[in-house]
């Protein structure tokens, strides 16, 4: 059959799963936001092994994840075309499954990444040159005999049978094992069958007298493959002479060592010990072997496969401070640090750091009990919230809750902890002596932050993003009222055209809540920057019935960028805001600012004070500088003393509060190497990047994710072209860039283009360009909370999956290739990075080709489309594809159309 099995055992393809071992495959899947082991990571399998989506079910026994690119990848699972009979017609093999892929479906793999080109360097991928070497015609005079090699030699006395390298692959193949299967099988070991198929080998056999095919010959396979060197008690179904020379040829017969390894507890050692290898184990093959010289010591470091995984390069890890918290008896600050997975204890009397706790992944927000013996911390990464005991400063407890939890606050009476879970959109109700959650409560869009008023009667929660809003129409952002007494959502009072509310704080009168704000012009073209009328920051005020006010902190030449946090002092005279992106806080004498807005009539609270930029001026008393990104502020109960997290300079700053001025830097602990990463880090969250210093690439992408809303930008043309804002979490590898394509590479994206149209400053110089790509590629995506990783589907994900993949309608016509979701949406990426006309060309379009989104992580980044039409994933279809251009879906009956959602969220 043209030696087709030899000729992928030689290829890269054979290797591509090994290759993920490598300590360049972590830099790659770092630069990708793939926070875990390559070889565990469905992204990175997606191209380096077959049927890494696959479910367990749909993998047969003998399939194998570690064979990496085989047959199967481009032609197709085979069980139903792999029968004789079939394969031999060519029309049944295709109906069965059989795919016969053609030049351009090697792009699916091989089109570059950017992560890749970063580690590896620029390769040029020739498509047509790789054709050739991956080429395995079948022969015009081709001949379907099975090549049979004799039987392995055995023995009748007891001793262990031989298992194969699949194997031992089942223990050794991990980073716990210094991927020792890896190391093996990238050897020239793993290629010693293989090389019997190659012309040479017939030269050289012939030459020694083998008559026929090498491979069938016992006096070459007693060296060029496993069971025929040593007569064992068994050979077992589970090897295969084409693994060539693998662990138990060196090794010994492994059943026995197999069989105890399995019932193996903990680090129990195993009793039945392999025969240890020598000089004289390898010289039985390689002395004076074809004539060619054998050095032992040469030979044995360059198959060494200690139990030591392989050295990468460590970033230093930054600590990364978000939020605080301040003990009952004001002796101890808590900090919960992101980067860091830990929260950090302060002494408040030494201003010291004094401990550090480990916590869950990606740490966001910590509150006390009433009683001050326990800290709550929410963990965005893991969807949970880990319970500390504070006089043990430890871990004693961790509940799970919903996805990406943000704040964390108890009632007055400490019975229940409300938990905001920022993707899902609710808040789950802890019962504190359970310490389980006993109910969830519907929040608005993107919970965020939360005070208790002063009588314990209500809380307010802030909200990220706008409700949804037809198209070309402004934010309306919602604050959700919680009534305590009875554990239930009261009222949504909601304040019109503003976005990103984050921070909030309760006036100690109980008269109203302040609440931090973005007022994002994003229905009306991007020309104003220059003016200061793109994004405008300020506060919300809440009533207790319902009303609501907004007034900007921006000043002509003085703009407030990116306000996340708000604290009043105890004796209600001030309120501190933090500027994240502008490195400094704003003080608001709160009397003026109460005064300014009744005063106001009806008309002007609600037209003129939320826009006009000189309004600060009479009610900001003060800008005191900061270290970089303050992102929270706490305050003593005194009212002499507030602290500031510096999430980007790993630090606390006291501010003295009567002196309005900076005070002492506690410093937590983090590496002083700025690395390249640390620097585009903080230029992303620098407004200084904008004309008048308005606002930063954060203030759209808060935390590298989407800020929910839809722009019309300058460069697509006044008025025309709006496009919804995409997520930069795991984006390296989709390029292009744009709804319409034409950004090929980050440094396109966030070049002199971005400074023409929306920084309107000089551009960044090719030193800060390299630095900010660098640390937008390091935005991980976070994992699926639809299907964890190796979760089976469900019932209906499988049969969404089944929808996804269908070449059939339900009345049975064929769908159209190139109207089929896994043409343009094949895995890992689910998007084949070209433009194509779905039929979503709307009234403001100028152009009816877009790029393929990607669909990870696909139920996180609301609304969809283009243009931001189409707030579910289900209007996608029954509203916006009447001409089943986008996918045929007309068809579908309810049913199928949530099945086919189910499994997208699963991607």
């Amino acid at each position: 059959m043209g030696d087709q099995l030899t000729r992928w055992l030689h290829s890269r393809h054979a290797k591509a799963y090994t290759s993920l071992a490598k300590p360049e495959a972590k830099q790659i899947a770092k630069w990708s936001g793939i926070p875990m082991e390559p070889q565990e990571s469905a992204m990175c399998l997606g191209c380096h092994a077959t049927a890494a989506e696959a479910e367990p079910w749909e993998r047969d026994e003998t399939f194998s994840i570690q064979q990496g690119v085989q047959c199967e990848m481009c032609h197709g699972p085979g069980s139903e075309y792999m029968a004789e009979d079939v394969m031999m017609d060519r029309e049944a093999a295709m109906n069965a499954g059989l795919r016969m892929p053609a030049k351009e479906h090697c792009l699916n793999c091989h089109a570059e990444k950017g992560s890749h080109r970063m580690v590896l360097g620029p390769r040029t991928f020739d498509l047509d040159r790789a054709w050739q070497d991956i080429a395995h015609p079948t022969p015009p005079n081709w001949d379907c005999q099975k090549l049979q090699p004799p039987a392995p030699p055995v023995t009748q006395e007891p001793g262990h049978a031989y298992t194969g390298v699949a194997v031992c692959a089942e223990c050794h193949a991990g980073v716990a094992f210094g991927y020792q299967y890896s190391k093996w099988q990238a050897s020239r070991h793993a290629d010693a069958y293989a090389s019997l198929g190659t012309a040479k080998a017939r030269q050289m056999a012939a030459a020694a007298g083998v008559r026929g095919d090498p491979r069938t010959s016992v006096q070459c396979l007693k060296c060029h493959a496993t069971a025929y060197h040593k007569p064992a008690a068994e050979v077992l179904d589970t090897y295969a002479v084409h693994e060539g020379v693998s662990c138990e040829a060196c090794h010994g017969a492994g059943s026995g060592h197999a069989d105890e390894a399995a019932t193996k507890q903990g680090s129990e050692t195993l009793a039945v010990h392999l025969p240890k290898t020598t000089e004289q184990t390898c010289a039985g093959c390689h002395a004076d072997a074809h004539g060619k010289p054998f050095n032992y010591a040469t030979a044995l470091a360059a198959i060494a496969h200690p139990k030591v995984p392989p050295e990468i390069t460590v970033e230093p890890r930054y600590k990364k401070p978000l939020n605080l918290a301040l003990s009952l008896d004001g002796r101890e600050l808590y900090t919960t640090c992101e980067s860091a997975y830990s929260v950090i204890v302060v002494d408040t009397a030494t201003r010291r750091k004094v401990a550090e706790i480990p916590v869950g992944g990606q740490p966001m927000d910590v509150t006390f009990s009433p009683d001050g013996r326990r800290a709550f911390v929410s963990n965005r990464l893991d969807d949970s919230l880990s319970v500390i005991d504070a006089a043990q400063r430890h871990v004693v407890a961790t509940i799970p809750v919903g996805d990406e939890p943000h704040g964390v606050l108890t009632d007055r009476t400490g019975k229940h902890l409300y938990v905001l879970n920022t993707a899902t959109e609710d808040i789950s109700v802890i019962d504190t002596a359970a310490l389980k959650e006993v109910k969830r409560l519907a929040a608005g869009r993107g919970p965020w932050s939360l005070a208790l008023s002063p009588d314990g009667a209500r809380i307010c929660v802030t909200n990220m993003y706008s409700r949804f809003v037809a198209p070309r129409m402004p934010s309306i952002s919602e604050v959700t009222i919680i009534d305590t007494e009875r554990a239930l959502v009261d009222d949504r009072p909601t304040l019109p055209a503003a976005n990103l509310l984050q921070g909030v704080a309760w006036h100690p009168s109980g008269r109203f809540a302040l609440v931090t704000l973005l007022r994002t012009k994003n229905v009306v073209p991007m020309t104003r920057i220059s003016q200061g009328w793109t994004i405008t920051n300020g506060l919300g005020i809440v009533w207790p019935d319902g009303r609501t006010d907004q007034v900007l902190l921006d000043e002509p030449g003085l703009y407030f960028p990116d306000p996340t946090a708000v604290a009043i002092t105890p004796d209600g005279r001030l309120a501190l805001v933090t500027s994240a992106t502008g490195d400094r806080v704003a003080v608001v004498d709160v009397a003026k600012l109460i005064g300014l807005v009744e005063s106001a009539s009806e008309d002007d609270r609600r037209q003129v004070l939320p826009n006009h930029l000189g309004k600060a001026s009479e009610f900001v008393v003060a800008h005191i500088p900061t270290l970089r990104s303050p992102r929270d502020i706490v305050i003593t109960p005194d009212s002499k003393t507030a602290y500031l997290a510096n999430a980007l300079d790993d630090s606390i700053s006291v501010i003295d509060v009567a002196g309005l001025k900076l005070g002492e830097r506690i410093d937590l602990g983090g590496p002083q190497e700025l690395t390249q990463v640390r620097r585009g880090e903080l230029l992303f969250h620098d407004a200084k990047i904008t004309f008048r210093r308005q606002f930063s690439c954060h203030s759209c992408h808060p935390d590298g994710h989407v800020d929910g809303i839809t722009y019309n930008t300058e460069p697509d043309g006044i008025g025309v072209d709006p496009v919804d804002n995409r997520t930069l979490r795991g984006i390296l590898d989709t390029a292009p860039f744009k709804w319409n394509g034409k950004n090929p590479s980050f440094s396109r994206q966030c070049g002199p283009r971005l400074s023409a149209f929306f920084t309107r400053l000089a551009p960044f110089t090719p030193e800060e360009l390299a630095a900010l790509d660098l640390y937008i590629c390091t935005i991980p995506r976070p994992p699926n909370r639809y299907r964890p990783v190796g979760a089976p589907l469900t019932e209906a994900q499988r049969r969404g999956k089944a929808i996804f993949g269908r070449t059939r309608a339900n009345d049975g016509q064929m769908i159209p290739v190139e109207n089929r979701c896994v043409t343009c949406h094949f895995p890992p990426l689910y998007t084949d990075r070209r433009k194509h006309d779905v039929g979503t060309k709307m009234k403001y379009d100028t152009i009816s080709e877009f790029d393929v989104p990607h669909l990870n992580n696909i139920y996180d980044s609301a609304p969809y489309l283009h243009n931001g039409a189409a707030p579910t994933l289900e209007e996608i279809w029954t509203v916006f594809n009447p001409d089943d251009t986008h996918g045929v879906t007309n068809d579908m009956t309810k049913d199928q159309l949530n099945d086919l959602i189910e499994y997208l969220k699963t991607l």
